[in-house]
């Protein structure tokens, strides 16, 4: 699947998750912080906020260079993070030979950061938080 095809349903989980089904508007602070997988910054990807008791709303962002900005409504959060990394390139347009390159990208992070019920990962947000960082490991421990 092409970076560009990944980032583009990224982008619209995590606007979905932020704005909602019609629910009317909740209060959010603004949330930063750097992403790590085994010391490495994690260069693109996805972080969601949600409530520990699984209720709406939730939260998140994109993550870019290992860096990530995102609207969180204040409380006990379980944190799932989405990483991605580019392991090729293939034309956008097989058997074009004009065709511009896109990346390939595959998943970096160990799936138990990505499953709700297996993350480890929690913070708690009491206000506007800029150093919230998560440092993953790819041998996951519970």
């Amino acid at each position: 699947m092409s970076r560009n095809r990944i980032l583009s349903v990224l982008f619209v989980l995590v606007t979905i998750t932020v704005i909602g089904c019609g629910q009317q508007k909740t209060y959010t602070v603004k949330v930063s912080g750097n992403v790590t997988l085994d010391g490495n910054p994690i260069d693109t990807g996805a972080i969601q906020f949600f409530e520990t008791d699984g209720s709406q709303p939730t939260g998140g962002g994109i993550i870019t260079g290992g860096t990530y900005i995102a609207d969180v409504p204040p409380g006990k959060k379980k944190v799932l993070v989405f990483g991605l990394k580019v392991v090729g390139q293939e034309p956008e347009y097989p058997g074009d030979p004009k065709s511009k390159m896109q990346d390939i990208t595959e998943a970096s992070t160990p799936g138990e950061y990505n499953v709700a019920e297996l993350t480890t990962l929690e913070a708690d947000i009491s206000g506007e938080t800029k150093d919230l960082n998560f440092d993953l490991s790819s041998k996951f421990k519970k």
